[in-house]
């Protein structure tokens, strides 16, 4: 009986011993650090608890009560809050590479492998691929190569619309504009174009969009130190199950390069390498500078599928609301196209 009511007490007793440690790190991080002000925050769970749904006015009502910078304890994360531009710039360009680094999380580490370039600490892996990128992927020489392309999906878009403005059929701009952003870079990628067929447009698309809700999904388990590998919120099954699903179309996408590779032999012009090919050929390299695995190639192939289609449209989506909107925008708009490039043809890149 005694051994029973001595273990019902302590583990009775163990939440309350949690929260009192736990204030107690509190009160002395707070006398000993040097820490901007910030509101007094929960044990265990700091100022989670602050961020409701609409976090841009909450960090606002925090910055017009503690100033410029506000410190924020996200679980057993630290943050600390901007909200003054010369500050920002302090940090985020004259200190960049202190500030470079990104929060990660359980779900990102498993949709990219742990090997994404968008979250990839500072160091010889994240310059290398920024060299690639930036050489043979954004390079002036390479945007060139590509531009016949984008002309050809422009126009291909334009077509559409003409299409069904003729016909008085509504038109979602922005699946369109996805379907435009994700065929340019598909093609600029991996050599195809993801609208091949309807279905496999969606299949891209939606995993693309599924993907990215995933990166941004809150977890509580990334945040409260305790609940590291626990799955509370289910998380880890929805995240296993898209990955499964987008792997196998990664992996068929890189097969089928390297078997047209191998069955092509040498390159000829009208077979333009695509950024899938560089990787390959960098995998393949034994004097590369830098080692990339498969799982190097298929998390970067996400990567710039995540960062490019839907911002790319998403922009665009915003440009045209914006001129809807103000009809004295779009006549300045149309006014300045009349006069730089006429009524008698399409505006091109070069006109910029």
């Amino acid at each position: 009986m005694t051994t029973s009511g001595g273990s019902v007490l302590a583990a009775s007793s163990l939440p309350l011993l949690i929260v009192i440690v736990s204030i107690i790190f509190m009160l002395w991080r707070r006398k000993s650090g040097r820490l901007p002000p910030g509101p007094w925050g929960w044990p265990l769970i700091g100022h989670l608890h602050l961020l409701g749904p609409l976090i841009h006015r909450t960090f606002q009502q925090l910055s017009a009560r503690y100033g410029p910078i506000v410190q924020l304890q996200l679980g057993s994360v630290p943050a600390v809050l901007v909200s003054c531009p010369d500050l920002a710039r302090e940090l985020l360009k004259t200190h960049e590479l202190a500030f470079s680094a990104r929060k990660d999380s359980a779900a990102i580490d498993r949709l990219t492998y742990n090997s994404a370039f968008a979250f990839a600490t500072y160091g010889p892996y994240w310059k290398f691929i920024k060299k690639i990128s930036t050489v043979d992927l954004l390079g002036a020489r390479s945007l060139g190569r590509f531009s016949p392309l984008r002309r050809r999906e422009c126009h291909r878009f334009l077509k559409v619309l003409m299409s069904k403005a003729e016909r008085a059929s509504p038109v979602n701009l922005t699946e369109e504009l996805l379907k435009l952003t994700n065929n340019i870079i598909s093609q600029m990628m991996i050599g195809a174009r993801a609208s091949g067929t309807e279905a496999q447009a969606e299949e891209m698309r939606a995993l693309v969009r599924e993907v990215m809700r995933m990166f941004g999904e809150f977890n509580v388990s990334d945040f409260v130190g305790v609940l590291k590998g626990v799955d509370v919120s289910g998380a880890k099954g929805r995240v296993e199950r898209v990955f499964r699903r987008y792997d196998g179309l990664l992996e068929r996408i890189v097969s089928e390069r390297e078997r047209e590779r191998t069955s092509r032999g040498e390159w000829s012009e009208e077979a333009a390498r695509n950024f899938l090919d560089i990787l390959l050929d960098v995998m393949h390299d034994e004097h590369a500078e830098m080692k990339l695995t498969r799982n190097h190639i298929k998390a970067l192939i996400l990567d710039y599928f995540t960062a490019a289609t839907e911002t790319s449209a998403i922009a665009l989506e915003w440009a045209m609301a914006e001129m809807i909107n103000n009809p004295t925008l779009m006549q300045t708009a149309r006014d300045e196209i009349d006069k730089v490039v006429g009524s008698h043809r399409i505006v091109e890149e070069s006109d910029g």
